[in-house]
């Protein structure tokens, strides 16, 4: 198995929930687990250590990095001021066919789980789009800098969020709160923008806190406006 293929595949069992945040692994279980050699694992460990998703320490062997509030919280409070100066750049310059370019993509994966609610294959590629609409929104900044480290950011947010559940059950609404977020955007008025995806963003620290239950589907009243 080449290299990148199994830093590939290792960050996707992070990102799966197969390996918790906290736990402790050695190299050779990581071996076993990929069906990989050790000279690509250790390679892959180096990379994901850079990126903050692990820790080596010498004597106890790999951990996952740890989802306490604080790491939690401060993870959000970087992805709040990022993505905030983000979308008011994007709201207040974007040209219209580009907004509506992100519409269609919100709008698409909405629909292709309101015809397959129970497919998980179908919500496993709305939670990529998820992660997608996110992104791009970002981009549009055109900072490399800011994208390299917002990407590192929310690799290790999309690792807390596997860690406290199911990630797949509330997209659908996500969905919906993006359609929102953009309508303001079409509109102009950064300011509503900023409120719904501050709004938008919140919930899912909440959920990632284990403060707002997963179960808990309505949608923010600030959305509905």
């Amino acid at each position: 198995m080449m290299r990148a293929d199994v830093y590939d595949q290792l960050k996707e069992r992070l990102f799966a929930g197969e390996l918790r945040t906290g736990q402790f692994v050695t190299q050779r279980e990581l071996a076993s687990l990929l069906g990989a050699t050790m000279n690509p694992v250790r390679e892959a460990i180096r990379q994901l250590e850079a990126e903050g998703l692990i820790t080596v320490y010498a004597q106890r062997g790999i951990q996952i990095i740890e989802g306490g509030s604080r790491a939690i919280n401060d993870a959000y409070e970087y992805r709040m001021l990022i993505e905030l100066n983000a979308i008011r750049l994007f709201a207040a310059t974007a040209e219209k066919d580009a907004i509506r370019a992100v519409m269609r993509k919100v709008e698409a994966s909405l629909q292709s789980m309101i015809e397959a609610p129970n497919n998980r294959s179908v919500r496993v590629a709305a939670l990529e789009r998820d992660f997608e609409f996110h992104r791009e929104i970002v981009a549009f900044q055109g900072n490399e800098i800011i994208s390299k480290h917002y990407a590192l950011n929310a690799a290790r947010i999309r690792l807390f969020r596997s860690s406290m559940g199911e990630p797949l059950r509330r997209l659908d609404i996500a969905a919906k709160e993006h359609a929102s977020i953009l309508d303001a955007c079409l509109a102009r008025k950064e300011d509503l923008a900023a409120k719904r995806l501050a709004q938008h963003i919140n919930v899912s620290r909440e959920h990632t806190l284990g403060i707002r239950p997963m179960n808990d589907l309505r949608l923010p009243q600030v959305l509905k406006a």
